[in-house]
Parts: structure tokens; C-alpha cells; sequence
């Protein structure tokens, strides 16, 4: 499971540079469907690791930085979206 758990966090990097460029590759509809399954798969994945082991709090802090970059996502879309 921890390697699962690496991989997902390598995952959520690469996802945070294609964020970062604005990569159209990450917000088409495959891609936007591709980044909702890993973050709900790392919550799975958080609550089957043990409470102790480290990786689980890196694991925690990587998925709540994905939902904050969908927040902001959206918030950045209805903001733009909004302008004349």
C-alpha cells in the first residue's frame, strides 16, 4: 500500500505542474475525470494506511492541496467566466 501511496503523491505532483501551465491536457474533460478519481483514490488509500506511518500525513496534506486547487479552479473559471 505504500507504494500505492507514493505513486498517488508522484501523481498529485504532476498534476500540480500541468496546474501550474495551464495545460490543456489537465482541464479536458478526461483529464479533469482522470484528476476527481485520484483524489477521491487517495482518500481511500489514506484511510487504509495506518495512523502512525508518515506517508499517510503527506498522503492527507497532498489530497487536501488537490481539492484546494479545484476550488480554486472553479473559482477561477466563474470569475473569468463573469467578465464582460
Amino acid at each position: 500500500m505504500k507504494k500505492v501511496a507514493i505513486a498517488l503523491m508522484m501523481a498529485h505532483f504532476i498534476i500540480f505542474i500541468l496546474w501550474i501551465m495551464n495545460s490543456g491536457y489537465l482541464f479536458s474533460p478526461i483529464g479533469i475525470a482522470v484528476w476527481i478519481v485520484m483524489v477521491i483514490a487517495g482518500f481511500f488509500i489514506q484511510k487504509k494506511l495506518d495512523n502512525v506511518m508518515t506517508i499517510r500525513t503527506v498522503l492527507a496534506v497532498s489530497n487536501v492541496w488537490m481539492v484546494f486547487l479545484m476550488g480554486a479552479t472553479v473559482f477561477i473559471y466563474f470569475a473569468v467566466s463573469s467578465m464582460p
